[in-house]
């Protein structure tokens, strides 16, 4: 629903540097990686120590804080990444940004205060997804870039959680969560935080309707700038900057623009759009996806822009105004109670003393109390209600000070951790259970199955567009609304044996319309609990991802379905990469 309330703006921080610069151009909060588990390994990311300051300063602020834990996991790194949510927890992290079922399964179970937001990598594009998703107990789900504007409406209507959506910043070629490119060129896992980016490396095209372009899969970076009163019109809960690679001038520069954007309520002037592309971009911009036109949409960093990276940031110079009441009467001890924005905290300090010769008036007191030196805050307004002939130490003045000051950027006091496991289904493997091995085959249409092939395959799969009535089904790996209702209309007259599911919520489909279904490969499916998360959504068998060793495949418990010959897809797209994006690849 559309509201006068603006959607929260989400700025990136990859370094402590760049925090600050979101914080100085006023991003309503940041998000940010740990040393470990994180979807941006190359960007400079945060040590525990490093992560408690900037946990604090954000705090201090008012801004919120939200700590990428996006990579798939293998069951083995389960309890260090427990470890480090337990850190975050006890730090204040206002929310995780989780890519992996079974992460997200373990930290529900161990830290249910804790806010969950399902990160882009999952694939969720539809309301099914959405609900699927709050089952599980995310409350909010960060969509596909590749939705447009009317299927960003229509899924924020729907859906029982906040959406969040890509407002600037880089554009993977594929859907994010379905690219194993970097993995099948050099074994560096875009799922585990290591892309190396291949897509950006020049390719040669042939065939008929082949675009011309050297640089095919390489896209330019995205700006909605333009589009900002569209925007505020469609109900998302936040606009994210992409980034986590970039400077601290980067950050600084392109939140800022947008922060003036958001609160005039009004698009970008072409002297702003600019001023962006001078930050950093790929031969301009697009808005291709937004806009649902999928040509001209390709771009590469040209020599010209290769020191356009934005200005140094200067320092976080912002301070934050606070409100202060020093009590001192006798017989009690002295109080100092410190307001900034909507909190407010009392810190008690030792008793005072009868004055031996000046007492302890207003104007000593405030000069005392108002040092407040390296610190976030300065002092907007002060009240003193001091006793007559009563001294306090400038020291425990401020030492009260101090202690008030830490009281503010306290971490917030939360319930202690569950000791509960995950409740999960669970389901013997076909080995375990005494049944025969399955072999089925997937086609991209009936004409390609021969004859050999219906006599070998206990079962075969075909795209839901070119379905066969009885036959298993295969769902599009992309699903937003529309395509939703199309498939729940299709499906009842085509009576399939099975579907294969590529996300929750296609599982949540399958199982509403009755229709026995498996987790495709595209669930990227890394650990045991994962497995348990998708057989309690109703999965009848799983698929492990194809990037998993043998030794982690046997790990993972339950009805396991694997690859045993094709032709694996590296990338997945909505736009046609040959005829660059002039036509739909069929």
């Amino acid at each position: 629903m559309t509201t006068d309330r603006l959607p929260e703006l989400l700025a990136p921080a990859g370094s402590p540097d760049a925090l600050r610069a979101a914080v100085e151009a006023g991003a309503d909060a940041v998000y940010f990686g740990a040393a470990r588990f994180s979807a941006r390994m190359r960007a400079r990311n945060f040590g525990e120590e490093e992560l408690a300051d900037a946990l604090s300063l954000l705090r201090a602020y008012g801004v919120r804080s939200y700590i990428t834990v996006n990579t798939c996991l293998r069951g083995v790194e389960l309890t260090d990444v427990l470890d480090t949510v337990r850190f975050l927890y006890e730090a204040g992290a206002d929310a995780l940004i989780v890519a992996d079922l079974g992460a997200a399964a373990a930290i529900r179970a161990r830290y249910p205060a804790l806010p969950l937001h399902a990160s882009t990598q999952l694939s969720c594009a539809s309301a099914e997804d959405a609900r699927a998703l709050a089952a599980l107990g995310f409350s909010r789900m960060v969509c596909p870039r590749e939705l447009s504007r009317e299927q960003i409406s229509a899924l924020c209507a729907a859906s029982p959680i906040g959406i969040e959506m890509f407002l600037h910043g880089a554009h993977c070629v594929s859907y994010s969560g379905q690219c194993l490119f970097s993995f099948a060129m050099g074994g560096r896992s875009g799922n585990r935080g290591e892309c190396a980016q291949p897509c950006r490396l020049p390719y040669k095209l042939s065939g008929e309707d082949v675009g011309a372009s050297d640089y095919p899969l390489s896209l330019r970076d995205l700006s909605l700038a333009e589009h900002i009163e569209e925007i505020l019109s469609l109900g998302v809960a936040s606009l994210k900057i992409e980034g986590r690679q970039k400077s601290a001038g980067y950050v600084y520069g392109v939140t800022k623009i947008y922060r003036t954007l958001l609160d005039e309520r009004r698009n970008a002037r072409r002297d702003e759009v600019e001023r962006l592309a001078a930050l950093f971009s790929r031969g301009g911009f697009t808005d291709g996806y937004f806009r649902a036109r999928f040509g001209h949409m390709l771009g590469r960093r040209r020599p010209e822009d290769a020191d356009a990276d934005g200005p140094s940031f200067g320092g976080l110079t912002r301070k934050i105004p606070v409100r202060a009441v020093l009590r001192v009467q006798s017989g009690e001890p002295i109080t100092l109670s410190l307001t900034a924005g909507e909190r407010t905290v009392t810190a008690a300090g030792e008793l005072p003393q009868p004055a031996r010769t000046v007492p302890l008036d207003d104007e000593t007191a405030r000069r005392s109390i108002a040092k407040f030196g390296g610190t976030p805050y300065a002092l907007a307004a002060f009240t003193a209600a001091v006793g007559d002939g009563l001294f306090v130490t400038p020291a425990a003045l401020n030492a009260l000070r101090r202690d008030a000051v830490s009281a503010l950027s306290a971490p917030p006091v939360r319930p202690a951790p569950s000791d509960g496991a995950p409740v999960l289904a669970s389901s013997p493997s076909a080995a375990e259970d005494g049944e025969r091995i399955l072999f089925t085959a997937q086609f991209l249409s009936p004409q390609q199955i021969p004859p050999e092939a219906e006599d070998f395959f206990d079962e075969i799969y075909l795209p839901l567009a070119r379905a066969e009535k009885g036959r298993g089904v295969l769902l599009p790996p992309f699903m937003p609304d529309g395509s939703v209702r199309a498939a729940e209309k299709a499906l009842p007259a085509l009576a399939p044996s099975s579907l294969l599911a590529h996300t929750p919520g296609q599982l949540a489909l399958a199982r509403r319309l009755g229709i026995r279904a498996g987790a495709s490969m595209r669930m990227n499916l890394w650990n045991d609990l994962a497995a348990g998360t998708l057989l309690s959504l109703g999965a009848a068998f799983l698929t492990p991802s194809p990037e998993l060793p043998l030794g982690a495949v046997r790990a993972i418990r339950g009805p396991k379905a694997l690859l045993a010959y094709g032709r694996i897809p590296l990338l997945t797209t909505i736009r046609c990469a040959i005829s660059d994006g002039g036509a739909s690849c069929s």
